[in-house]
């Protein structure tokens, strides 16, 4: 007995593999910006609905809320494209993006177990991108 696969969306043009490749984690990262802004913009004031009302007026959160879009957008392109199991470890992708705009956007320090776990997060996508068939174009 075979399980049933979903069929794939229409393919993308080779050359719009890689963006998508960048596309998810540079989001993730985009995202994580925003929403560490968010908290900014919102630190000191007391959760409520003073605190829900500043936050829908936020120009952060608004791109916020416009970023979760695209990126969800982009998340559907790429799964209607990709196998998950070939689509998700670009997402760790992220953390090390993360890491790095932590260090240039808001001066965090980065620690040598980050730099670690950064490596180790590269290595890994690395290693499971190694191990999948090369698409037909």
């Amino acid at each position: 007995m075979t399980a049933a696969v979903a069929p794939k969306g229409l393919p993308l043009p080779r050359a719009a593999r890689p963006l998508l490749w960048l596309l998810m984690p540079l989001m993730g990262a985009v995202n994580q910006y925003l929403a560490e802004r968010t908290a900014q913009a919102l630190m000191g004031r007391a959760f409520g609905l003073c605190w829900l009302t500043a936050a829908i007026r936020s120009p952060w959160v608004q791109a916020w809320i416009g970023c979760e879009i695209v990126t969800f957008s982009a998340w559907m392109i790429v799964l209607s494209n990709l196998k998950l199991s070939a689509a998700f470890p670009m997402t760790a992708l992220g953390y090390v993006l993360v890491i790095a705009l932590g260090w240039t956007a808001f001066g965090e320090p980065i620690t040598l177990a980050e730099a670690i776990g950064g490596a180790a997060i590269l290595a890994g996508v690395w290693l499971l991108g190694e191990g999948e068939p090369e698409a037909s174009a």
